[in-house]
């Protein structure tokens, strides 16, 4: 049963080593185990790992059940992924991170991470980051994160505080209750960030409790589930536009509701950017508070090689499992 698959994460139980996927490809589920991921995301959990896209090999277990191997997790800008520290300089602040799911060394800086113990030596060790192209090309890596609990309790300098706490533990993310420093998520990378400004999101909301009027979103942006309250009755599977923001307490919350981006549905915006070196770029809606992705392919030939920004452009959007816009084929560049 060789063969190069495509599918999505269903469920992940880092505890126990194991979870399934499922392809368009394959009837039911495929079991997979933590030795069949790459190396770099050996400690990862639940909350980063479900829903993600992933390319991956068929082959037969000891139980003759079918099993997916070699796993490669794909990633658009903007996603979380896992990676490995290469280098780090506790000397001169910064450090690189390398993963199997990017290509090129990432960038970080000792500010983006919290308080570590003097002398610590983070080659080798397992995080998990948000990473951006900057106008230079380069990669950038932003909340960056421990793969475990176990990792960061080794790593960092004190006890944890209160940050990402009660309510968004689960063992996830090297957040099993005693959260990543006070102040979580905030100006500055992790610590006493206080409360930020908010930027554009989309997500697809998970839960919605009617009588209590609040629930919780999935977003892409986000490492766990966003927090709405609403007047407004809203059904688990909607696709919703809106201003996400990182609380005093390190919890993301969603504000400024609104429809979203619907797959299938056509729109006209314009290039906001469009990174030649790299192929890609988004296209921002009026009205709309998230951008949506597009690959250079999408462009006539003639314009592939030149810089997109600012042009106007029809398309047909598809939306992922987390409510990421991506154009499709057949857009209109003017």
């Amino acid at each position: 049963m060789a063969g190069r698959y495509s599918g999505i994460v269903k469920s992940w139980n880092g505890s126990k080593g194991y979870g399934f996927l499922s392809s368009q490809q394959i009837n039911g589920d495929i079991m997979f185990l933590r030795s069949h991921l790459p190396t770099d995301a050996k400690e990862v959990r639940g909350k980063f790992l479900e829903g993600k896209t992933v390319n991956f090999d068929l082959t037969t277990g000891p139980d003759g059940r079918a099993q997916g191997a070699n796993i490669q997790i794909t990633a658009a800008e903007g996603d979380f992924v896992a990676g490995e520290v290469k280098t780090y300089s506790e000397r001169h602040g910064y450090g690189f991170i390398i993963s199997s799911s990017l290509k090129g060394e990432v960038r970080f800086n000792r500010t983006d991470l919290d308080a570590l113990n003097p002398g610590v030596n983070l080659k080798g060790e397992l995080v998990i980051c948000k990473v951006f192209l900057m106008p230079d090309g380069k990669l950038r890596a932003e909340k960056i994160m421990f793969q475990s609990s176990k990792i960061a309790n080794r790593l960092k300098a004190g006890s944890f505080g209160k940050g990402f706490g009660k309510g968004y533990g689960n063992n996830d993310y090297g957040m099993d209750g005693k959260g990543f420093g006070k102040g979580g998520f905030g100006k500055g990378g992790f610590g006493d960030g206080g409360q930020d400004e908010g930027q554009g999101a989309q997500g697809v909301v998970i839960s919605y409790v009617s009588g209590k009027g609040y629930g919780f979103l999935k977003c892409g942006k986000s490492p766990s589930d966003v927090y709405f309250k609403s007047p407004d009755v809203y059904q688990p599977g909607m696709i919703v536009g809106f201003t996400l923001k990182i609380n005093k307490d390190g919890k993301p919350s969603a504000i400024n509701l609104q429809p979203g981006i619907s797959s299938g549905q056509t729109y006209t915006g314009t290039v906001k950017t469009f990174l030649e070196n790299k192929g890609y770029g988004f296209i921002s809606i009026p009205g709309q508070p998230s951008d949506v992705y597009f690959n250079k392919d999408l462009a006539p030939a003639a314009l592939q090689n030149s810089s997109l920004q600012g042009k106007s452009v029809r398309f047909t959007v598809q939306v992922t499992a987390d409510g990421k816009a991506r154009a499709e084929q057949g857009a209109q560049f003017y």
